[in-house]
């Protein structure tokens, strides 16, 4: 996820950028709790169901249930560590359009484009006031773009190369490899990242990128099977920047591959014990696969 951030103005001449601040810091707290109280108040059964998805108990013999509001036990009952579960859990159970990812309107009459960009209650009253309480805070969280939950800030220029790859595969014969890749990326970066599936996700993307260009008659096509292809055809493949022998700009991009099927730990289970990717290795993979993804649906990877 990424954004404008605001900076302090002690921070913004020094040599690096301001650190964002993991998990809840004290400045933090209290707004995110009022916050969590706020619209636990207005969507009680969003509010339960959080609750009982991030393990909160929001009962209590002493106090009686009637003696404090929904809102006010899940904003000052749940423990710091996990406000900002909280916070994404309710996030995934309030309505939405898409928050950000708002749809082509290109096509649409004045009046429908009007009705799918317009902000919707939950965004003004809910998802506005919570983004720009974590812009301020400095955290390291931001809104998904969907709306439906946290995910860690990207880096405008990694955002960048990722959503560009992603759009340019948004076309026939690339398969898949937008979705895939997207989903890498929100894997990778979430709340609570899944590094299993971000990784798989990554390695689907290049080859719903690369099967058009490398082993199109091939129906299940692995990118293990497409690295085999790729040396036995090398003397049919060109890249824009061969190199000076002619050889070094596709022995990078079949480096890249390599890396990336090679290091996909949880892919077989064997005799040893199967390991699971770390979530470094797994946005290391996100952007491995962002760059070959570009490399092959931009045709900087031919085949004559």
């Amino acid at each position: 996820m990424t954004e404008d951030q605001w900076t302090r103005l002690s921070d913004r001449d020094a040599p690096s950028d301001r650190a964002l601040q993991d998990g809840v810091p004290a400045s933090l707290e209290l707004p995110l709790r009022e916050w969590i109280r706020g619209t636990a108040e207005r969507y009680t059964s969003a509010a339960e169901r959080a609750a009982v998805r991030v393990d909160v108990v929001l009962h209590s013999e002493e106090y009686g249930d009637a003696s404090i509001g929904l809102g006010e036990r899940l904003a000052h009952w749940t423990p710091t560590e996990k406000l900002l579960d909280v916070t994404d859990a309710l996030l995934d159970l309030l309505p939405t359009r898409g928050w950000q990812n708002r749809p082509e309107i290109a096509h649409l009459s004045t009046v429908q484009a009007a009705i799918l960009t317009a902000v919707t209650p939950q965004d003004s009253m809910h998802r506005i006031p919570l983004k720009q309480l974590l812009a301020d805070a400095g955290s390291l969280y931001a809104i998904q773009a969907d709306g439906r939950g946290l995910a860690r800030r990207i880096g405008p220029a990694v955002a960048a190369v990722t959503e560009a790859a992603a759009e340019a595969a948004d076309r026939p014969g690339r398969g898949s490899a937008t979705r895939h890749l997207r989903r890498a990326l929100s894997a990778a970066y979430a709340l609570q990242p899944d590094p299993v599936k971000a990784y798989s996700e990554a390695i689907k993307a290049v080859e719903s990128a690369a099967h058009a260009t490398l082993q199109p008659k091939h129906t299940v096509a692995t990118l293990g099977s497409m690295l085999g292809e790729f040396r036995q055809v090398r003397a049919k493949l060109s890249v824009p920047i061969a190199g000076e022998s002619g050889t070094e700009g596709l022995a990078v991009v079949e480096s890249m591959m390599e890396l990336l099927w090679t290091g996909q730990t949880s892919r077989h289970g064997n005799l040893q014990e199967t390991r699971e990717e770390t979530v470094q290795e797994a946005v290391m993979a996100v952007h491995l696969a962002a760059s070959l993804v570009q490399f092959f649906v931009s045709g900087a990877v031919q085949r004559s």
